[in-house]
């Protein structure tokens, strides 16, 4: 067996490669799934992560006893949460912000912090602080510096002592800001008389964690917490599922636990069907040697276990290539999961069943893929099975036989005669090609919708270079003032509010984005990306919330505001916006003001501004009491291409690899296999006057035709599995597009049609090589 295998050593390598993407793609999508999920329950295991949340104006710490008596309550953490701002000497840009109380004996009970540098804040000393561990990093922030904080409209100074994780921070985002921006938002955990002092509420609370008890439904729960806390102003109870940083968390596994079932499905199907055509075609050019051992009196199953033998440590040896390569691949997205979701630890687990089942997939795969070639053969009698396949009849095609005779030099009738005699061959060849194609397309396909979505997101529906909000809603006369600022040349204004929508047993909280008439910095699009006005009267969904509450245009929805006076109002759906990042709820500015109850008001700004005066810009802007924080939306193009465009950059170029490694595997053995197959009779034709160009072109020109076909059908696959993949992405968060550059169909086709001419010289060479005496010499 080792001397066949290193007589067919390029063979060998080349099929193994094949084992060794479907394994490496299996071990890294399962292990990326495995990991996030891992690092998700030990965090909130360990960290006590809550069930419900909820927010309120003020209530007093006596209520807390109250909601501990709701059947189904388990732990009540009552604390104080409030929106802040921090002042940094280094950049002009207004950092926001969020502090939390942290109970004098210093653990709180739920939401627990891990501890990652530093030490607990001493109750004596209410200036020391805990801040999250990603600002502190990406602002180089240690032990013992003062961060200045913008507390209640005052200004106070902090210590830090240490920084923490949070399970419910692990996606630390803030309103209108789709991705972490670490250094440009804080979470400041202080002590809680400080932080009650700072913001008037001592003996009160205005923010609660709670579990649930042990079979207790959340609905009946979430709907007693919201009857206790109205009074107090409660902004409605929420379980995990809406918490924000849990349902990014949740749409991400939702998405992986899909590709982790999709992409190895995908790779490993076209994988071994490969491995069928080449591992089949590879025993059937030994059917000679197959029959001599049968003449010489060797059974079947002593023939077969030879073949089980050799197939099996080929896959053995494309598992290992697999299993390394994949695990290597998985250590490096996994850690590009670490500045996109903070956890305590992720890491790539390295379970043994994955390993077992990828091993057990391919040696199943490969030997499928023998048994019935072999099976074939141990069937014909020895004599019949020691002369080679009797090559199709060339009356057959009457037509060939008359036009190719006199038109079509001889070599290419041959290699038409093969051709169109051996359909099944040559269809199973052809599709073999193809389906190397999409594996390619996949890989580029990803730079593809990369720049798409930033154009559309950052180019076509956002479109102005900065925005900031606002701490409480302001006059839209504050637009005027705004304008008035150096540097600015455009803005406007828009006002968000928390809500719910609800829609017969269906809910989503979300936010609604209240525009003017006409608005020009942000345009939502459909999805022809055709700008999409906003209405006068209803609301504008986002096709995401409109699917999952299972509206459509006219359909009327409810909507519950979750500040001011709470407004309950029914409305109808206007029109349906196709969003890329996140899901947006838009209205006429004007009408959510009415809606609200209020007057003309606003508590977001969008601007364009001259880049030459942004610094100008930027320290007037700092110097605003009621301004919260800032975004611009250069960071937005930078934290895009850091985490998401990094993540996507990685997958995309293992997915190419694999494809490219793919593509060349399965030409480069059709192509030696073909001369295999063929070689006593090519090298008759040399004996009979053929020069070895006209020899070579037999081969050639089989497989030329076989790329002809192979290369539009493998796009056009390419395209259907690509819209497959895209649809099972899909989430909540973010909506990949299925969008495919010309020049990826263009780069795929000529990669393939490179690895093609690669193997034609390769072929050419052997055939240039042959000793005419030895072949000859074979047959007998």
């Amino acid at each position: 067996m080792a001397r066949d295998l290193w007589s067919m050593r390029l063979q060998v390598l080349s099929i193994a490669l094949l084992v060794a993407a479907g394994v490496a793609v299996f071990v890294m999508s399962v292990s990326n799934y495995q990991a996030l999920i891992g690092a998700m329950e030990a965090h909130y295991r360990n960290e006590r992560f809550a069930d419900i949340f909820v927010g309120m104006t003020r209530a007093p710490l006596s209520i807390v006893d109250r909601l501990r008596e709701i059947n189904g309550i388990g732990i009540v953490e009552p604390r104080v949460a409030e929106p802040v701002r921090v002042i940094r000497e280094d950049t002009n840009l207004p950092i926001s912000g969020r502090v939390i109380s942290l109970p004098a004996a210093g653990q709180p009970l739920l939401n627990r912090l891990h501890l990652v540098q530093g030490r607990w804040p001493d109750p004596l000393h209410p200036e020391e602080v805990i801040i999250n561990a990603a600002y502190a990093e990406a602002r180089a922030v240690r032990s013992g510096e003062t961060i200045e904080v913008v507390l209640n409209g005052r200004l106070q100074g902090f210590r830090v002592v240490g920084t923490a994780l949070s399970p419910e921070f692990i996606f630390a985002t803030r309103a209108a800001v789709p991705l972490p921006d670490d250094r440009n938002f804080v979470v400041v955990w202080a002590n809680e008389d400080a932080v009650a002092s700072a913001f008037d509420m001592k003996g009160a609370f205005n923010d609660a964690l709670m579990t649930l008890a042990p079979g207790a439904g959340s609905q009946h729960v979430l709907e007693e917490v919201d009857r206790l806390l109205a009074p107090y102003g409660g902004t409605g109870a929420y379980g995990r599922s809406d918490q924000p940083s849990h349902r990014f968390l949740k749409d991400e596994l939702a998405e992986q636990e899909t590709l982790s079932i999709v992409m190895p499905s995908v790779f490993f199907g076209i994988a071994a069907f490969l491995l069928n055509v080449v591992i089949g075609r590879m025993v059937e050019a030994q059917r000679g040697q197959i029959a001599s051992l049968k003449a010489l009196g060797f059974a079947n199953r002593t023939i077969a276990f030879h073949y089980f033998k050799l197939v099996t440590a080929i896959a053995l040896l494309g598992s290992a290539m697999g299993l390394v390569v994949g695990r290597w691949f998985a250590i490096g997205v996994v850690g590009s999961y670490a500045a996109f979701f903070r956890f305590p630890s992720l890491e790539a687990p390295l379970e043994p069943w994955l390993l077992v089942a990828a091993t057990l997939v391919s040696v199943g795969a490969a030997n499928l893929a023998a048994a019935s070639a072999v099976y074939r053969i141990a069937m014909l009698a020895p004599a019949e099975a020691m002369r080679p396949e009797t090559p199709p009849a060339l009356h057959t095609f009457n037509w060939l036989q008359t036009i190719g005779s006199q038109r079509i030099p001889l070599q290419y009738v041959i290699a038409a005669r093969t051709i169109l005699g051996r359909p099944v061959r040559t269809l199973l060849t052809t599709v073999g090609i193809a389906l190397a194609i999409p594996l390619i397309l996949f890989g580029l396909y990803w730079f593809d919708a990369i720049d798409y979505m930033i154009d559309v997101s950052f180019g076509r529906i956002e479109r102005g270079d900065a925005f900031v909000t606002f701490t409480e809603p302001v006059s839209a006369d504050a637009l005027y003032e705004l304008r008035a600022i150096p540097g600015v040349l455009e803005a406007e204004v828009q006002r968000v509010v928390p809500i719910i929508l609800r829609a017969g047993h269906r809910a989503y909280r979300t936010s609604a984005t209240g525009l003017d008439s006409g608005s020009e910095l942000k345009v939502l699009r459909d999805s022809a990306l055709r700008p999409i006005a906003v209405p006068s009267d209803g609301i504008m969904l986002s096709r995401t919330i409109a699917r999952q509450l299972d509206l459509n245009v006219g359909d009327g929805v409810t909507i519950e505001v979750l500040e001011g006076s709470r407004a309950v109002r029914e409305v109808t759906v206007r029109r349906i916006s196709d969003d890329i990042l996140g899901a947006s709820v838009t209205m006429e500015r004007t009408a959510l003001n009415r809606l609200m109850r209020e007057g003309s008001v606003a508590n977001v700004a969008t601007f364009r501004i001259d880049p030459g005066q942004s610094e100008l810009l930027w320290s007037r802007i700092r110097s605003m009491p009621k301004i919260e924080g800032s975004s611009v939306k250069a960071l937005w193009f930078a934290l895009f291409n850091e985490t998401i465009g990094g993540m996507v950059v990685i997958g995309a170029l293992v997915l190419s690899g694999f494809g490219m490694l793919i593509a060349i595997g399965v030409v480069y053995n059709s192509a030696r296999i073909a001369l295999q197959e063929r070689a006593w009779e090519l090298a008759s034709l040399r004996i009979i006057g053929l020069t070895r160009r006209e020899v070579s072109a037999v081969i050639i020109s089989e497989l030329a035709v076989e790329l002809i076909v192979a290369i539009p059908a493998g796009l056009l696959i390419g395209r259907y599995l690509i819209e497959l993949i895209a649809s099972a992405r899909a989430s909540e968060s973010f909506q990949i597009p299925a969008v495919i550059d010309r020049s990826s169909y263009a780069i795929a086709a000529l990669l393939v049609i490179g690895a093609a001419i690669a193997s034609f010289i390769t072929i050419r060479r052997r055939i240039d090589r042959l000793d005419l005496v030895a072949v000859l010499k074979t047959r007998d």
